[in-house]
């Protein structure tokens, strides 16, 4: 059961139960519909002082939200604490299930690959009966001769004997063979079939970049581009 101590009792989430009843404090109902109903009477910021008196209400809002967040995260935090210590102790009981499990399926894996083997070898000497018999019956029907047509029966029985050891190296039940893949060079891949890589620019370096760029350069916007990026400033509005 999650308790709540003294100091949780006045935020706007409350946990109740036995940590899986969530609800919101009337109280901040309250005051988040008065917030609501004060900030949409602004509608325009024509002057410097409205702009003043908009970042009031601003501020009122985003100190709303950094409440709660602070609540949610404190509420949270002895939830994820007890689902890490669920998910460490089933790793761990699991630890040697896993291991064997593992050690397992390669005896079978191995088998399999073995069973593959002896089947493409016994493919191999199929098809090599097969065109022995097909020359056998060629020769046999062109020359007539007995011993032609005695070579042609002995054909005939190999491949036969061939086909019956094709058909009884078979793969275990439950076993299959998929493909699978490790990459070598990726920029032979890339350069190969690039749909097959995935590119993400990192935000957060680009930013930095930008910062040292202007710090040395008075057209950002320049150095960017060569870049491959349009920069730009945009509005950064402070609820603080």
């Amino acid at each position: 059961m999650i308790t709540k101590t003294n100091q949780l009792d006045a935020m706007p989430i409350i946990l109740s139960g036995d940590g899986y009843s969530l609800t919101i404090d009337p109280m901040a109902h309250v005051r988040k519909q008065r917030m609501l109903s004060a900030s949409a009477t602004i509608e325009k910021v024509t002057t410097n002082d409205e702009s003043g008196d908009t970042r009031v209400h601003l501020a009122r809002l985003s100190a709303m939200r950094i409440e709660v967040d602070k609540c949610r995260k404190e509420i949270k935090e002895p939830v994820l604490r007890v689902g890490k210590l669920i998910d460490q102790a089933a790793k761990d009981f699991l630890a040697e299930i896993e291991i064997e499990e593992g050690r397992i399926k390669g005896l079978i894996g191995d088998h399999a690959t073995e069973v593959a083997r002896l089947k493409a070898i016994a493919e191999a000497e199929e098809l090599k009966a097969f065109e022995f018999a097909r020359a056998a019956r060629e020769a046999a029907e062109e020359s007539g001769r007995i011993a032609d047509v005695l070579a042609r029966r002995k054909a005939v029985a190999a491949k036969l004997a061939a086909s019956d050891e094709v058909a009884s190296t078979n793969i275990a039940q439950g076993v299959r063979f998929a493909w699978d893949f490790e990459v070598k060079d990726l920029d032979a891949v890339y350069r190969a079939a690039p749909e097959f890589i995935t590119l993400e620019i990192k935000r957060n370096d680009v930013l930095r970049w930008l910062k040292e760029v202007e710090s040395y350069s008075e057209s950002v916007e320049s150095v960017a581009a060569m870049h491959g990026i349009f920069a730009f400033k945009k509005t950064v509005v402070s609820s603080r």
